[in-house]
This record gives C-alpha cells, structure tokens and sequence, in this order.
C-alpha cells in the first residue's frame, strides 16, 4: 500500500489541557485578552456550542504556562466545576498543505493513533494540519505509528 505524503510531523510532549464550560461569549475576549498580556500562547484551541448556548471550549498550553494561567482563571467568573485542567498532555499533528484535496486524512491519523490504544483527548483540524490532543505519555509511540502510516520527507521528524 502506497502511503500518504505529508510535509511533517509537528509534535509536543509539555503541554497542559485546559477544558472550561461558560455561559456567556464575552467570556472569551477577556481569556484571550488576559492569557495575551502575559504571553501565554494558545498551541491549541477548540469550542462547542451547546444547549443554551453553554460553551464548551477546550485549549492547550504550555506546562510552564500553568501556573500563570490558573491565575487568571481564578480571577475569572468561573466556577471551579466549570474548569478541568489536564497538566500532562502532549499534541501530534501532520501537516499537508493539500489536505483540503484528498478526503479520509483524519480517518488515517485516527486508526493509527488509536490502533495502539492511544486515548485521543482532542481532535482539531484546518485545510492544512490535524491535530490530535492524547496524554503526553503516547507522543512518542504516536509519532512513531504516524511515521509509519505517512511518508514523510528525509529529516523532517
């Protein structure tokens, strides 16, 4: 079988996993705003709206981040039931800019991700790049088994 040509694969093993449910968008601009004057960059990012317009919105950062953005958090109106933090995750992705061409891409990262038992935390895709969020443990083993399922080129990994 002909594997998948990819430009790379980008990986991150000391990330922290921040999952937070608000009610209310304004919300949002003020994180961003605070998590921006301090320099926190977000390395990945997902939402959701539910029911009753109840967000769920899901980002990462860096470990040595955390105790900056805790703080932040705490000033927030936020109630601690609202917020799960994860402070061992990693992130893999791979990257194709002509993803947005050839369908089922995210189905190959996915079965191989998972084919060894890799909990996959979060998923986030573009045109050019899926990223899958899974516990910092697995980064290695996961970059292993896409290395194996894309043809990536000489020296990129």
């Amino acid at each position: 079988m002909e594997r998948l040509k990819i430009y790379d694969i980008l990986y991150n093993e000391n990330l922290c996993q921040i999952k937070l449910t608000i009610k209310n968008n304004n919300f949002l601009a003020s994180l961003f705003e605070r998590l921006g004057k301090r320099d926190i960059k977000i390395k990945f990012f997902a939402f959701h709206q539910g029911l009753n317009e109840i967000l769920q919105l899901t980002f990462c950062i860096k470990k040595s981040d955390l105790k900056t953005a805790r703080k932040i958090l705490t000033e927030m109106p936020l109630e601690e039931k609202d917020m799960h933090i994860d402070p061992r995750v990693g992130m893999v992705a791979i990257y194709g800019p002509h993803f947005v061409e050839k369908p089922g891409i995210i189905d190959m990262m996915h079965s191989a991700v998972s084919s060894q038992g890799i909990n996959i935390l979060a998923i986030s895709t573009t045109v050019s790049t899926s990223f899958f969020i899974i516990p910092s443990s697995d980064v290695v083993r996961a970059v292993s088994c896409l290395n194996e399922m894309f043809e990536i080129p000489q020296g990129k990994v």
